[in-house]
C-alpha cells in the first residue's frame, strides 16, 4: 500500500525520456541492502524500457575509492544514478566537484523515497553538524551545496491534503497520550498513512464478501476485491492495479542554490505516467549550462576522431588511399552485395530466441510446480515399485521445447546483447548439422537466467560412459567412439567455425545408440563458463589437462586447430584406459603441480598407456600429443590412420549387436542394484522428512492426503533464549557461534527424546517447544513441557563455551499454556508453524523472565497444578506485560522427588 521499487524505472526513465540520454551508469553500494535493491532493480526494469545501464557496484563498508567509481562511471556515461546511504550520497558528489563532475556536463541522480532523516536511510541532504563543535556547520558544507546543484532527487510524492495533515495530528496526539512519546517537530511517516489506508481497503474488500455472503476465509476472492481499483485514503487518492500494486505518485525534485532546499520541479502520477512539469517552477543547471547532452562532443573518453588535429600530408595520403580502395573495391562490388543480402537474412532470422515459458522441464533440474512437495513424495514412493528397464542417469536438466527433446544448459552470463556479431555467430553455429555435432537449438536471452538448449543424447557424456563400470568396452566399440570423434572434429575444421577450443570428453556426449556428438564450441559470447587459461590454472578441477602445452605457456592463448589435436589424444587416452587423465601421478602431485610440469616440458609429461593398447593407436596417440604443435597431424589425416588401421576388426553392425547384447545381459544386475540404491535413499528422504515436519504430518502428506490448519484447544509452549547473546558474539567469531549453538541445542534435543514434545524450530539463539500438539496427549502437555524445561536448567551447571571455558552460560526459559492453531507453511521449504495469542504469551514470559529461571504464566501454574503437588512453585506476583496487560506469574521451581 505504499510503493512499489517496480515503478521506479518508468519514474527514472520518464526524466531520461524528457533529456534524451540513453546511456546511464548506476553505482550501488553492495553492503547496504537497500541500496543494492534499489540498483539491482532499476537495472533489471531499465532493460526492460531498453535502456542497458553500466553498472557499478562496490563496498561501503570497506572504505571505497569514490574517485575512481566516479572516474569508471565517466568513461561509460554523463548520467549517473547513486543507490546508496545518505551519507555516501554526500561523500560521492563532494567527490565529483574535486574532480570538476560539477561544473554542468554531468547530472547525478539518487533515490530518496522519504524526505525526513532516520537511522535506516540516513540523511540525504547536503549539510551536516558537528557535535563536538555545538552544532556548527560541516568544514565541507559549502563544497557541498555547490556540489548538490548538480543532483536530482526521485522522492515519494508527499500527502498533501487537509485529511492527512489532521490524520498526523491525530498519531502525534494518540501518541503523546498512550504512550508518552513526542514527535515534537518530526513529520509522520508515509508509511503510516499507507498502513491505515491499507486496513480501509481491506474493510471495504470484507464488506463486499460479507454482502454477496462469500467466505471471509477465502484469501484469494479477498485480495481480488481489492484490486483494480480506486478509493480515497489519508494519504490521498489510491489507485491499486490489476496485480494488487499500488499506483504511487513520485516527485522529481532539484535543489534551489540559493536556499539549498529541494522542491519538485516535475512529478510522476501514479495514474497518468511520464513526466510533468511543475508549472512556473525549472531546474537550476550548474552554470546556466541547461541538461548536459547524452554523449560529448569528443566522446566519453575525449578520442572521437572528429576531435583530433589531423596533419594535411596525412589527410592527403588519406584521401589517395581511398581513392584506390573505392577502385579495388568496385571490381568485387557484386559479390559483396550478394553476402551482404545473405548475411542480412541471417541476422533478422530470430527464430533460435526461445521465451522461458516454451520450455517444459521433464526431469532434474526443471523446477518444481506449485504442488511439488505432495508430488515429490508420492513421485518418490512410486518409484520404488515402478524402477524398470528404462531406468536412467540423467547428467543435464532436460526439457521439451515445441515437441523436442533438449538438454538445457544454464550459462553464466549476466545478459545477452542481441548486436550483429552476436546474433551471426549464432546463427553460423544453427547452421552447423552433422550426424557427429550436437544441433544447436535456441537460446533465452531475457534476464535474470539465461540457457542454451541443445540436441538430447541419453547416455550423458562420454567422460560419464567411459566412468560406468556397467559398460562393458571392447576394441570394435572403442574405435567406434575414436572414429566418431574424429569425424565431427573434421567437420568443425573444415566449417566456417574453424576451431572448437575446448575439446575434452565431458563435452563429447553420446546418444542412446552410442554415436558420440561434439558439443560446447562457436558460441564464445554463451560459453562463458570461466575456462580460460589463467582460470584454470588456478581451479581445483583439472579442466586444463586438455589444453594443449603452447596454449598454456604462451602469451597468446588464443584457440588452434593443432591445439584441438592435442585435446582429441588426451581424450584417446582416456577411451584406451578408461582412466581420467594423469591419474596415474595425481597421488603424489595436485593439479597445479602436475599443469606446471606440462608447461616446462623438461622432460615432457604425458598420461601413461598400458601396454594392451593397440600399436597402431598407440602411434596416432603419440603423433597427436607431440610437443611441437607444427608436427601433429590434422584431422583429416587421423581420420585416414584410423580407416586403415579398422579394416580387420569386422562388420560395425554385428559390432553394434554383439554391444548391446552384453548390454541387455547386465542390465537385470543394474535394474536390481538401482533398485536396492533406491529403497535407501527413499529411507534417507523420509527420515529428513521427519526432522523437518512432525512425523504424523510427513505421513499425511506422503500418502496423497490434504493437511489443513488444525485447532488444537490446550497446549503448552517453551522458549527460550540465551542471555548475554549480543555481548557474547562480539567477542566470538561466526564458526565459534555456530559451533556453540550446535552444541547447546545438540544438548537440548537429546533431552527432548525422553518427553512427549515437538520442536518447533530454531532461530539464531532462540528455542521454540510445544507439547499437546499434532498428538494431542490430554493433560499431560503442561507437565511434559515442565519436566523437560528443570532438565534443561540442569544441564547449564554443566555445559561448557568450547572458546570460552570459563564463562557460564545463561538461558532464559518461559512457558504458557493456551490454545491454538497449527498448520504447514510453504512448499519449497514446508514449515509447520503455530498461530495464536498463546505463542505470543509464551515469547513474553521469556522476555519477560531472569537468568537460569523458568517463568510461566498463571494458566501453566494451574494446568501443572492439576497433577496434584508434583511441581515448586514460588509467586513472582502481578507483571506489567507488553501487550498483555498486568498478568499474575510464577517462577518454576523444581519437581518433586516422587514425580513420575
Amino acid at each position: 500500500m505504499a510503493y512499489c521499487q517496480c515503478r521506479l524505472r518508468k519514474v527514472f526513465g520518464s526524466v531520461f525520456s524528457q533529456f534524451n540520454w540513453t546511456d546511464i551508469s548506476i553505482i550501488y553500494d553492495r553492503d547496504d541492502i537497500h541500496a543494492m535493491t534499489t540498483g539491482q532493480t532499476l537495472d533489471v526494469g531499465l532493460q526492460k524500457g531498453g535502456i542497458e545501464p553500466y553498472m557499478i557496484q562496490y563496498r561501503g563498508g570497506s572504505d571505497p575509492d569514490y574517485s575512481s567509481i566516479l572516474e569508471e562511471a565517466s568513461r561509460h556515461s554523463r548520467v549517473i544514478i547513486l543507490s546508496a546511504p545518505g551519507d555516501a550520497i554526500r561523500r560521492f558528489m563532494i567527490v565529483a566537484y574535486t574532480m570538476g563532475y560539477t561544473s554542468g556536463d554531468y547530472v547525478f541522480m539518487d533515490v530518496e523515497l522519504f524526505v525526513f532523516k532516520s537511522q535506516y536511510w540516513g540523511d540525504h541532504g547536503w549539510k551536516r553538524y558537528s557535535k563536538r563543535t555545538g552544532f556548527q556547520n560541516d568544514m565541507d558544507d559549502s563544497i557541498a551545496k555547490q556540489a548538490y546543484e548538480s543532483l536530482l532527487r526521485v522522492a515519494l510524492m508527499e500527502p498533501q491534503g487537509d485529511e492527512f495533515q489532521t490524520f498526523s495530528e491525530e498519531i502525534k496526539s494518540r501518541a503523546l497520550r498512550d504512550y508518552n512519546f513526542d514527535f515534537e517537530d518530526e513529520q509522520i511517516n508515509f508509511f503510516i498513512g499507507s498502513f491505515y489506508d491499507g486496513i480501509l481497503l481491506y474493510g471495504m474488500a470484507l464488506n463486499e464478501t460479507l454482502v454477496v455472503g462469500g467466505d471471509i476465509r477465502d484469501g484469494w476472492n479477498m485480495s481480488r476485491r481489492m484490486w483494480n481499483r480506486t478509493f480515497k485514503g489519508v494519504s490521498g487518492d489510491v489507485f491499486i492495479d490489476e496485480n494488487g500494486d499500488r499506483d504511487t505518485s513520485y516527485s522529481i525534485l532539484d535543489m534551489h542554490p540559493d536556499t539549498g532546499v529541494f522542491h519538485p520541479v516535475a512529478h510522476y502520477w501514479g495514474d497518468r505516467p511520464g513526466y510533468n512539469p511543475v508549472q512556473g517552477v525549472s531546474i537550476h543547471w550548474p552554470n546556466n549550462k541547461g541538461p548536459p547532452p547524452n554523449t560529448p562532443e569528443c566522446g566519453f573518453t575525449n578520442d572521437s576522431p572528429d576531435c583530433q588535429e589531423r596533419d594535411p600530408i596525412i589527410i592527403v595520403f588519406i584521401i589517395v588511399i581511398a581513392i584506390l580502395v573505392a577502385i579495388l573495391l568496385g571490381g568485387a562490388l557484386s559479390f559483396t552485395i550478394y553476402r551482404k543480402f545473405k548475411q542480412e537474412a541471417s541476422i533478422r532470422d530470430t527464430s533460435w530466441i526461445v521465451t522461458p515459458d516454451e520450455i517444459v522441464y521433464t526431469s532434474k533440474g526443471a523446477g518444481l510446480s506449485k504442488l511439488s512437495l505432495l508430488q515429490s513424495i508420492n513421485s518418490l514412493n512410486r518409484s520404488a515399485n515402478s524402477i524398470g528397464v528404462g531406468v536412467q542417469q540423467i547428467f543435464i536438466p532436460v526439457a521439451n521445447y515445441r515437441g523436442l527433446k533438449c538438454a538445457v544448459k544454464t550459462i553464466d552470463v549476466k545478459r545477452l546483447p542481441l548486436n550483429r556479431e552476436t546474433v551471426l555467430q549464432i546463427n553460423r553455429r544453427r547452421e552447423l548439422q552433422h550426424e557427429n555435432v550436437a544441433r544447436f537449438i535456441g537460446a533465452t536471452v531475457e534476464p535474470p537466467t539465461l540457457s542454451i538448449l541443445m540436441e538430447y543424447c541419453e547416455k550423458g557424456s562420454l567422460e560419464d560412459v567411459l566412468a560406468n563400470t556397467d559398460i562393458n568396452l571392447d576394441w570394435s566399440f572403442k574405435r567406434s567412439l575414436i572414429q566418431d570423434i574424429v569425424n565431427g572434429m573434421l567437420y568443425i575444421h573444415t566449417s566456417p567455425v574453424k576451431v572448437h577450443g575446448k575439446l575434452k570428453s565431458s563435452n563429447c556426449v553420446v546418444t542412446g545408440r552410442f554415436t558420440v556428438k561434439i558439443t560446447d564450441f562457436g558460441l564464445p559470447m554463451l560459453y562463458n563458463d570461466g575456462s580460460s587459461v589463467k582460470q584454470l590454472e588456478h581451479k581445483v578441477n583439472n579442466l586444463a589437462f586438455w589444453i594443449a602445452p603452447e596454449i598454456l605457456r604462451g602469451s597468446d592463448t588464443r584457440a588452434t586447430q593443432k591445439g584441438d589435436v592435442f585435446s582429441f589424444a588426451i581424450i584417446l587416452q582416456e577411451i584406451i584406459t578408461r582412466q581420467m587423465p594423469y591419474g596415474e601421478v595425481r597421488d603424489t602431485l595436485d593439479v597445479k603441480d602436475v599443469i606446471e610440469r606440462i608447461k616446462a616440458a623438461n622432460p615432457v609429461m604425458r598420461p601413461e598407456v598400458d601396454e594392451t593398447c593397440p600399436n597402431e593407436l598407440r602411434n596416432l596417440l603419440q603423433q597427436c600429443w607431440i610437443e611441437n604443435p607444427d608436427k601433429r597431424p590434422d584431422f583429416k589425416s587421423i581420420k585416414m590412420v584410423l580407416r586403415k588401421s579398422s579394416k580387420d576388426t569386422g562388420n560395425i553392425m554385428d559390432n553394434l549387436l554383439k554391444r548391446m547384447e552384453v548390454y541387455a545381459n547386465n542390465l537385470e544386475h543394474i535394474v536390481e542394484d538401482r533398485t536396492s540404491q533406491l529403497i535407501v535413499e527413499k529411507k534417507k528422504s523420509e527420515e529428513l522428512l521427519y526432522q523437518i515436519l512432525p512425523k504424523a504430518i510427513a505421513e499425511r502428506l506422503m500418502n496423497g492426503q490434504a493437511v489443513d490448519p488444525e485447532s488444537f484447544d490446550n497446549v503448552t509452549i517453551y522458549f527460550s533464549d540465551i542471555v548475554g547473546f549480543t555481548s557474547l558474539s562480539s567477542k566470538s567469531t561466526p564458526l565459534q557461534i555456530v559451533d556453540l549453538l550446535n552444541d547447546l541445542y545438540t544438548t537440548f534435543d537429546s533431552i527432548l527424546e525422553n518427553h512427549d514434545v515437538y520442536k518447533v524450530e530454531t532461530i539464531g539463539d532462540a528455542y521454540m517447544v510445544v507439547s499437546g500438539l499434532p498428538i494431542r496427549n490430554g493433560s499431560n502437555h503442561a507437565k511434559e513441557i515442565a519436566s523437560m524445561s528443570i532438565s534443561i536448567l540442569g544441564t547449564m551447571q554443566t555445559f561448557k563455551i568450547r572458546h570460552l571455558p570459563k564463562q557460564k552460560l545463561n538461558i532464559r526459559i518461559g512457558l504458557h499454556t493456551g490454545p491454538c492453531v497449527a498448520g504447514v507453511v510453504g512448499l519449497k521449504m514446508p514449515r509447520y508453524c503455530l498461530f495464536g495469542d498463546t505463542v505470543n504469551t509464551a515469547s513474553r514470559m521469556e522476555s519477560n523472565g531472569e537468568a537460569l529461571r523458568i517463568h510461566i504464566s498463571y494458566a501453566t501454574k494451574m494446568a501443572l497444578s492439576a497433577h496434584g503437588n508434583k511441581f515448586n512453585f514460588e509467586s513472582r506476583g502481578r507483571l506489567e506485560v507488553k501487550g498483555k496487560g498486568t498478568m499474575e506469574t510464577y517462577w518454576l521451581i523444581s519437581a518433586r522427588s516422587n514425580f513420575q
